[in-house]
């Protein structure tokens, strides 16, 4: 058997308090028409804080064997308790239940995670930052979907940033969508290199790319 547990969000509202991070809960469940409590586990594959506020659990379990076993049928609800206080809700299952809630949750958390993220590499101060070159070389190759990560490495060695771009990113201009940073790529060369090496940089590019119109466009775009 299976739950889903709904976290009351009033509780871990991610400041004074987070969601679980381990694999393994426990609560008492209150069966008052019994007039017994049992403690009832709970085990992750994914822990809470990684699933977000609509966790399912992979497995429910009672710790002790003399516990009402065939209560624990599809549908049961029960409140999953911290002391005597409620921190969430829970709902017995034994299918995966797939909501439109469950997609946007995870899409939050991915778009609040993608934010951290960002404010993080923002945040690093270059002269405490420890790097080797091929790790920077590894690390520019996420520009694309965290263009953030291209200013980043520009800022602390330009031969690395400006040798992706040309030898990686501008030699796959034949998409609009995937080349939809070039732009900020651009602004970013002149803006940390000045404006007579973002011309350099320019005229050292082969005819082919400085003749693409998705590259026209993106060097019109920042003029």
């Amino acid at each position: 058997m299976k739950s889903l547990i709904n976290w009351d969000k009033n509780i871990f509202d991610g400041e004074k308090r987070l969601l679980p991070s381990t694999k393994v809960l426990h609560t008492q469940i209150h069966l008052p028409e019994l007039k017994e409590s049992w403690s009832i586990g709970f085990k992750f594959n994914i822990t809470p804080r990684d699933q977000g506020y609509r966790t399912i659990a992979d497995e429910v379990f009672f710790l002790s064997e003399k516990a009402p076993k065939e209560i624990l049928k599809e549908g049961l609800k029960f409140n999953f308790m911290d002391g005597p206080n409620i921190i969430g809700e829970c709902i017995l299952f034994q299918e995966k239940l797939v909501e439109m809630e469950d997609v946007i949750d995870r899409i939050k958390l991915v778009e609040q995670e993608k934010h951290e993220l960002k404010m993080f590499i923002t945040s690093i101060n270059n002269s405490s930052f420890s790097y080797t070159t091929n790790e920077l070389e590894e690390l520019i190759k996420y520009s694309s979907d965290y263009p953030y990560i291209f200013s980043f490495v520009l800022n602390i060695d330009k031969n690395i940033a400006l040798k992706y771009l040309s030898n990686n990113y501008l030699v796959k201009l034949n998409n609009v969508l995937e080349s939809s940073n070039l732009p900020l790529f651009l602004f970013n060369i002149e803006k940390f290199l000045g404006k007579e090496e973002f011309d350099m940089f320019i005229e050292k590019l082969p005819n082919e790319i400085k003749k693409n119109e998705i590259f026209i466009n993106s060097i019109e775009e920042i003029l």
